[in-house]
């Protein structure tokens, strides 16, 4: 487990990420954190060797152009199940990438593992915010991203701490919390709401559905894109459970959704039935 001072570098700690998340900039913009059963490792490029890269040559089957229907999509991460350092795992499965669309006609998708080289991917075609012909971020935009070795680190949560569970309300929930740190929760939810000038909560389940840190936008969907999966006929909480979270520089120099995409957050999530992988966006 790595341990981080606090005045070393402001994505390692989690009381920075605190103060980060809770003030005007609520997304991380140049982080990528993965989440397991309360715990959390932080991705981040390395001059080292590594097993994990963000970027480069897409090695798997069924991601192409061809394969999607016209839709170009891309690898961002690529990671080494393999690694202890890693909050969680596949079973069966070796890698674990990590993909978006960037172009405009899509914003949310899907992908299966048909096994550990080949997947399938599902595009949410019925989304009205999406453009209707290609459409990308910038002009010339790069038919992939560079290859950056990354490496992982195991940071500190602590479930029952109230700064933690603050900031990752949104992850890993409140279930145990004291009942006092609960009540604190509840008046700091409250407060968020009048910050943001929200009307005031009409009941318990509205209060809560606001503390959704570190989500902008409030919990992303529930349902998965799998169109054979049961859990793609309903929409039930826990089902999906979100295993990362990145933004618009993972790495150094790359803006993914272009120069003026700060403040946008990808969300990663697994169907907790059949393992399809569920992303889509935020922004603050």
């Amino acid at each position: 487990m790595k341990h981080i001072a606090p005045q070393v570098i402001k994505q390692a700690s989690l009381q920075q990420t605190h103060s980060y998340f809770w003030t005007a900039r609520m997304i991380p913009d140049g982080e990528t954190y993965l989440f397991g059963d309360n715990k959390i490792s932080l991705a981040t490029p390395t001059r080292g060797k590594s097993r994990h890269t963000f970027g480069g040559k897409d090695r798997f089957r069924g991601s192409s152009r061809a394969d999607c229907d016209g839709i170009l999509v891309h690898l961002l991460h690529c990671f080494d199940l393999t690694d202890n350092d890693l909050p969680f795992d596949l079973p069966g499965m070796r890698w674990l990438p990590l993909y978006y669309c960037f172009d405009f006609r899509v914003n949310t998708i899907g992908y299966r593992f048909r096994d550990d080289e080949s997947l399938e991917f599902f595009f949410d075609r019925d989304d009205p915010h999406t453009s209707e012909k290609e459409e990308w971020p910038d002009d010339n935009y790069p038919l992939e991203f560079p290859e950056v070795a990354i490496q992982v680190d195991a940071l500190t949560y602590d479930p029952t701490n109230f700064d933690d569970v603050k900031v990752w309300t949104g992850v890993f929930g409140i279930g145990k919390l004291s009942p006092q740190d609960q009540e604190r929760l509840r008046d700091d939810t409250l407060q968020w709401f009048e910050i943001c000038n929200a009307p005031e909560p009409e009941s318990e389940e509205e209060l809560w559905d606001g503390a959704h840190m570190p989500f902008m936008q409030g919990r992303p969907g529930s349902q998965c894109m799998n169109p054979v999966c049961e859990y793609s006929q309903q929409e039930r909480q826990g089902q999906l459970r979100t295993i990362a979270i990145t933004g618009n520089t993972p790495v150094d120099g790359v803006h993914v959704f272009g120069p003026h995409g700060d403040g946008i957050m990808f969300i990663f999530q697994a169907c907790e039935k059949c393992q399809t992988i569920r992303v889509e966006n935020q922004c603050s």
